[in-house]
């Protein structure tokens, strides 16, 4: 009796240090909620929770073998946790690991088919490999789970347009920006993929209202001003490229437009040296495209 009593004491006290240490890893506390898992799981060692949680704490540390070792002790106790597979190939995929994440969200969504944010990760990892068609499907079924999921039709889209489906990539932003209106990143690439259509204006308008959410958006001011440059405004397109500049200056390729925009405008002295500054920031970002196309551009000016 007096055993039976011990032992339903260590494990209500091992559930206090398991809340205290899920509180403060919330608040920042990464040492110390360590230490309160570490007493959960001293005196309660099936405690797969724990485990689970610690490893999280120790991957945002960047202990990440030790963070795996944590996920697989987890697994090992409560081979049904689909937290910590999830978790496991979330870590995995960082570490570059493709094969091996996809076969733990895979595993997580056997146990857990109504996690709609599995297959939303699961699907960002196939993208990410070229595998845009197979990750369509893991949007899709995330989609068929949550249809008001913004982000699973964004990324839907994505892979869409990654496969030149302009159009329907178009549609799944539409279906974002409905559901989240203040979606910056929704109107970029809607704009994007309306410029590939050739819809410049619309897709100068997505641009202007993508600014006017995230006022700091350099891309957006960059592709704003290849659609003004291809349109024939070049001081509108420079005044863009000066902007995208200003927000990333080792922005090689808005140095390398603005001097195509100078160059057109006569302003050749300024275009060179854009270009210069263009073939520099390329080379030390390993940029090929840019750095080719910069060297083209000087060869002509110089000849």
């Amino acid at each position: 009796m007096i055993s039976r009593i011990k032992k339903l004491l260590s494990r209500l006290i091992a559930e206090a240090h398991f809340s205290q240490g899920n509180a403060k890893y919330k608040s920042g506390q990464h040492n110390a909620a360590i230490a309160d898992y570490d007493t959960a799981i001293r005196l309660k060692p099936d405690y797969a929770e724990a485990y689970n949680n610690r490893g999280d704490v120790k991957n945002d540390l960047g202990q990440h073998d030790a963070a795996i070792a944590d996920y697989d002790t987890a697994i090992q106790i409560n081979p049904d946790l689909a937290a910590a597979y999830y978790n496991r190939g979330m870590l995995k995929r960082r570490l570059g690991q493709h094969a091996a994440a996809i076969a733990d969200f895979d595993i997580a969504i056997q146990i857990n088919p109504e996690d709609a944010e599995a297959y939303i990760r699961q699907g960002n990892l196939k993208d990410g490999l070229g595998q845009h068609a197979a990750a369509i499907v893991d949007y899709d079924t995330a989609i068929q789970i949550n249809p008001d999921y913004a982000d699973a039709y964004y990324k839907r889209g994505y892979a869409k347009y990654q496969l030149g489906q302009h159009a329907a990539a178009i549609e799944d932003y539409d279906t974002t920006i409905k559901l989240n209106p203040d979606f910056a990143g929704a109107y970029y690439i809607r704009g994007v993929a309306k410029d590939k259509l050739e819809q410049h204006a619309a897709a100068i308008a997505d641009y202007d209202t993508a600014i006017q959410i995230n006022p700091d958006f350099a891309d957006a001011y960059y592709n704003r001003g290849m659609v003004k440059r291809r349109l024939g405004q070049h001081n509108a397109a420079i005044a863009d490229y000066d902007t995208a500049i200003k927000l990333n200056p080792d922005y090689a390729k808005a140095y390398h437009n603005r001097g195509y925009a100078k160059n057109q405008l006569g302003r050749t002295s300024e275009a060179k040296q854009d270009f210069h500054t263009a073939l520099r920031l390329a080379t030390e970002a390993g940029d090929v495209t840019t750095k080719n196309a910069a060297e083209k551009a000087l060869r002509i000016l110089n000849a």
